[in-house]
């Protein structure tokens, strides 16, 4: 509870695919789990902004 969540659209999809090919996977290549790191400035330039979180609120 209290995780930082936001959308994830089309748009942020493809630009993690491509981050994910700039950096080596290979969607043909069978293997073991691609693990892609991004940093909060990544993902602002990915998004074209900061990205906007939602922090949901715990129910009682």
């Amino acid at each position: 509870m209290g995780e930082r969540t936001m959308a994830v659209r089309p748009a942020l999809v493809a630009a993690a695919i491509r981050m994910a090919l700039g950096r080596g996977w290979d969607p043909h290549q069978a293997g073991p789990a691609f693990d892609l790191d991004v940093t909060e400035d990544e993902l602002a330039e990915m998004l074209g902004g900061p990205p906007a979180y939602e922090v949901p609120f715990a129910r009682r």
